[in-house]
């Protein structure tokens, strides 16, 4: 294999937001690199793979954390590094080995277009944190029959890309996408635990579903379905679903739910259109927990590599979400580059 081979590619993201609500940060405005990503496709021998992706961004968390200290604020690390074996099967079978994605998310951001918005432009498990992207572990991909679709079994650590192996537990997942002409039905289902847990209350489960409907580069309609289970104090210390307080259920093991409705669709040669709506109930059974999210956009390719969009997102929050702001908005000008 010559360096020749090697396929470089990435993206870059860049954009401009201004505050509306709360009232304490309205008219506050940031520029920020949501994502800066780079990628490296190796070609093997027998047509195995070696994939790398290095991702780059702002921390905020290290703000009042790492204040004076000798931190970067933007830092680079290792998204997906991982092997891709093909010559082990016949027809379309792969043994993926390393730090591999999430099946789901990987499945959701081959249609999902805007998540070069940031955080708001997230897909759900990721936004609110109930998956990581990527873990260590292993999945294996093959075709369905007569070629209805997909599927991929998963072992992972568990722990995310960011933290090491703690304990004997992985989480073990399946996915499955069923694909028509112009639609996909894909289920999900995925179930570990969380160390340092009895098993009543250290289960952790994701259970998902979602039917798209694509009609070429036109239009795109979608409605995902969330559940969950973990531990209260993890949803504390990992700061899932926007921070919600569940301190008044510590030692219980916590279900919630939620749904994106979502929709992208052209008005011209170069322009679109992109509404979502989210909403999550952390804890089933309380609805002063819950949160709704409103995002719109309006995107138009500038070129064939650069690409704008100009964004507004409202979110509100239960009575009893946790302590803090009660809506938040904001306006956003952003572009993505991809190289």
């Amino acid at each position: 294999m010559a360096l020749s081979d090697i396929e470089v590619s990435g993206e870059a993201d860049f954009a401009a937001r201004v505050h509306i609500l709360p009232t304490g940060d309205r008219g506050n405005s940031e520029f920020a690199m949501p994502t800066f990503l780079l990628n490296l496709d190796v070609p093997l021998k027998e047509a195995n793979l070696l994939k790398v992706q290095l991702e780059g961004g702002e921390d905020k968390s290290k703000d009042e954390e790492t204040l004076g200290k000798d931190t970067a604020r933007f830092g680079v690390e290792v998204r997906e590094a991982y092997l891709d074996l093909v010559s082990l099967f016949e027809n379309l079978k792969v043994l993926r080995l390393g730090l591999v994605p999430q099946p789901w998310q990987e499945a959701q951001y081959e249609d999902w277009e805007y998540r070069f918005l940031g955080r708001q432009g997230y897909v759900m498990t990721e936004k609110y944190k109930y998956l990581n992207y990527s873990d260590m572990g292993l999945s294996f991909m093959a075709e369905l029959p007569k070629d209805l679709g997909e599927w991929a079994f998963s072992i992972m650590n568990g722990e995310g890309r960011n933290e090491e192996e703690v304990g004997p537990h992985k989480d073990f997942g399946l996915f499955v996408r069923f694909e028509g002409t112009e639609w996909s039905l894909s289920l999900n289902y995925l179930r570990g635990s969380y160390d340092n847990y009895s098993e009543e209350i250290g289960l952790k489960e994701r259970a998902q579903g979602m039917v798209l409907y694509k009609l070429e580069d036109q239009w795109l309609a979608g409605l995902e379905y969330l559940y969950s289970q973990d531990p209260a104090n993890v949803i504390t210390t990992l700061k899932m679903a926007d921070g919600v307080d569940v301190t008044g259920l510590a030692g219980q093991a916590v279900r919630g739910q939620g749904a994106s409705l979502f929709t992208q669709f052209a008005t011209g040669p170069k322009a679109q259109i992109m509404l979502r709506y989210d909403y999550l109930l952390p804890v089933m059974g309380d609805s002063s927990k819950n949160l709704n999210s409103v995002v719109g956009a309006l995107s138009y390719q500038v070129t064939d590599d650069v690409r704008s969009a100009l964004s507004i997102d409202h979110t509100t929050y239960g009575e009893d979400y946790g302590v803090g702001v009660r809506e938040s908005s904001s306006f956003e000008l952003a572009a993505q580059v991809l190289f």
